[in-house]
């Protein structure tokens, strides 16, 4: 595929993904009413996806020959081919939406400045509102949520567990959140460049959080409740053992970058959080 600038950059990382998803998302942003250059990189260097993608001829499509893990791929692949764009969309293989969507996000970006990272309302296929965008966490909220989503625990479901999941919040409206979800980060590319991207330390797991928390340092950070784009989302890390390892050594490394008792930033971006009042 021709290289071709647009607006917006859409990076797609995949491993072994389930290509009926994987064409849904892919169908979801060539529909789009903004035209948007897309780039899926495939980590799985035995990968041979090419009668796949054979049929989007639209998508540049290229295979790493080393698994390089979720956020350096993907600050690989802008690097490479976003140089041009003025907006770029971190996208999971396992989400869709409806054709209009980027082009009301990439509208409201326009119209204010200060807002470094969007997201819609994340919701599962059947309509119920997914909790992915988060206040930022103390080690204690990742031990709460992992026993309450494995074994189902609810006397677990304190206040102060129910306000890290922003249960405090409108989810249907827009809120201004300091933890944003990886599975769709729509960038002002100039805030992904200005916090220099993903910390490649993390290779799968908390690499979301630990940049949507540097760029709410520095911008807003707005959920846009009143969007949805919709995701199928698997929770690996609470079905397969190599998962949840790799979750574990990035929740270490987190907590060892930002603090396991004191963290000095967390207070205040968590109190940024609350209603957003759209310009214009």
């Amino acid at each position: 595929m021709a290289h071709v600038d647009s607006q917006l950059f859409v990076s797609v990382v995949i491993y072994q993904p389930a290509l009926p998803q994987l064409a849904e998302t892919l169908n979801s942003v060539l529909k789009s009413t903004l035209p948007c250059q897309i780039s899926v990189v495939d980590n799985d260097p035995q990968s041979n996806l090419k009668s796949f993608f054979a049929d989007f001829p639209q998508v540049q499509y290229s295979v790493n020959s080393q698994n390089l893990g979720f956020g350096k791929a993907h600050n690989q692949n802008i690097a490479k081919n976003a140089k041009n764009a003025g907006y770029v969309l971190i996208l999971n293989p396992d989400v869709y939406f409806d054709q209009s969507l980027l082009t009301e996000l990439l509208k409201r970006m326009e119209q204010d400045s200060s807002i470094g990272v969007c997201i819609p309302r994340i919701c599962h296929p059947g309509g119920e509102i997914q909790r992915v965008n988060r206040r930022i966490a103390r080690p204690i909220d990742y031990v709460i949520n992992f026993l309450h989503n494995r074994f189902k625990l609810p006397f677990l479901s304190t206040p102060t567990y129910e306000k890290y999941l922003l249960a405090d919040i409108d989810q249907t409206k827009p809120f201004q959140s300091p933890i944003i979800s990886g599975c769709f980060m729509f960038f002002r590319r100039q805030a992904f460049a200005q916090v220099s991207g993903f910390d490649e330390r993390f290779f799968l797991y908390l690499e979301d959080a630990d940049l949507s928390r540097r760029v709410a340092a520095l911008y807003k950070t707005v959920v846009f409740g009143d969007l949805v784009a919709f995701h199928h989302w698997s929770r690996g890390a609470y079905k397969n053992v190599h998962l949840f390892k790799l979750f574990v050594t990035n929740l270490l490394k987190y907590f060892n970058k930002w603090g396991w008792f004191y963290d000095s930033e967390r207070a205040a971006l968590n109190r940024s959080t609350g209603p957003y009042k759209m310009l214009g």
